[in-house]
């Protein structure tokens, strides 16, 4: 799911900074890079809040998802 985040940002021309200001801060840059690399796991509260701000619709992240996995 981080890279379909990663490519989402990129595809908007945005730093994680970016992307954090427009969750008025309540993910940090740095735990944007976390999940975006997927050294850490994203809580749906907090993809919901990405999303959001990518102006992405969640049920588009999970179909990603899961053509990834082959499912």
């Amino acid at each position: 799911m981080g890279n379909i985040l990663r490519e989402a940002r990129v595809r908007q021309g945005w730093t994680r900074a970016e992307l954090s200001e427009r969750t008025t801060g309540l993910v940090a840059p740095s735990s944007i890079s976390s999940y975006e690399s997927g050294h850490r796991a994203i809580k749906v509260e907090t993809l919901v809040t990405l999303c959001a701000a990518l102006d992405v619709r969640i049920e588009s992240v999970f179909r990603a998802a899961e053509r990834r996995l082959g499912s």
